[in-house]
């Protein structure tokens, strides 16, 4: 992950505009994982990090630690995220919808339908992991960052990271492994 230099968060600090978006296309990615970790939905993970910009913006002068921006931004984004999941109705369960499964360019209807089937498994497995999970299994899978990297950035060791990326595997491994069986059955 590229960590922009220490002059461009100075720049933003300046109130410059284009400093700026040169840090949010550095961390747009990372904090659109975050906040989707968190909250499963893609346009309440869009809607949490647009405001997670903006708040950064508007505090860029409360930031101590310019090298630090995107663990700074990902704070901001993973408290707004977490405020978004407790103010969602109980009725409202962690669903995954993603555009990576792209039904446009599919031939074979059976085919998407077993890409549609395991995505679905695989996101129900992912919402059965607790809120400090999902973020760093997302991380680490579908942005590939390393346990360091993702440290950085959820403010944990990276020894944290890597145990909970191991219970995690374990959790999913079992869900999916059941899951397998029940549908086999």
């Amino acid at each position: 992950m590229e960590v922009p230099g220490k002059d461009l968060v100075e720049r933003a600090r300046r109130k410059d505009a284009e400093a700026f978006a040169s840090l949010i296309r550095t961390y747009e990615r990372v904090a659109l994982s975050v906040a989707f970790g968190i909250l499963g939905d893609a346009s309440a993970a869009g809607d949490a990090t647009q405001e997670g910009f903006i708040r950064a913006w508007e505090r860029l002068a409360d930031l101590r630690e310019p090298e630090r921006f995107g663990t700074w931004l990902c704070g901001i984004v993973r408290n707004l995220s977490l405020d978004m999941l407790r103010r969602r109705k109980p009725a409202e369960p962690w669903t995954s919808t993603s555009p990576a499964v792209d039904q446009r360019w599919t031939r074979d209807p059976l085919e998407e339908l077993g890409r549609q089937e395991r995505f679905a498994r695989v996101a129900a497995a992912i919402a059965s992991l607790d809120e400090t999970s999902r973020p760093v299994v997302v991380l680490r899978y579908y942005e590939e960052l390393s346990s360091k990297e993702i440290a950085d950035l959820l403010e944990m060791s990276p020894a944290a990271v890597d145990m909970r990326l191991s219970r995690a595997r374990k959790q999913l491994r079992s869900l999916l492994e059941e899951f397998a069986v029940r549908t086999a059955d």
